[in-house]
């Protein structure tokens, strides 16, 4: 991270023209290091990101019953479930920050009054609004 923000405050120098162009000349070994932040960005299809757990129980047929009232509700939103024994986790969503759920979180109260947000890995296109 340090060598990013190294790479920002010191070694560009960006001339501006009269049309608003940027020119922006760097040393080769600027120009290496973005491009392998760029090629291990794009290799990286996973990032720490935010679901909604519904349900997190020890009986399969209530994460069953949860699911299946969860997809009748909205049918476009993909439900994914889980087991760590004992437990059963349904989780719903994909997104990159935790603000960008909290609206649905509180809709979804109603229906399901235990739902809480929680990190997990997504996958780069599952997040909303991708």
């Amino acid at each position: 991270m340090k060598y990013i923000l190294m790479f920002f405050c010191a070694f560009f120098v960006v001339q501006l023209n009269g049309q608003g162009d940027v020119n922006v000349n760097a040393s080769a070994t600027i120009n290496q290091m973005m491009d392998e932040f760029t090629s291990k960005n794009k290799s990286e299809k996973t990032i720490k990101g935010w679901r909604i757990q519904i349900i997190t129980t020890n009986d399969r047929r209530k994460m069953e019953k949860a699911k299946s009232l969860f997809a009748s509700i909205y049918p476009d939103i993909e439900v994914k479930w889980n087991h760590v024994a004992p437990y059963y986790r349904v989780k719903v969503g994909a997104y990159e920050n935790k603000m960008q759920l909290m609206g649905f979180l509180l809709e979804l109260k109603e229906e399901f009054p235990g739902v809480i947000p929680v990190m997990d890995n997504i996958k780069k296109t599952e997040l909303v609004g991708y």
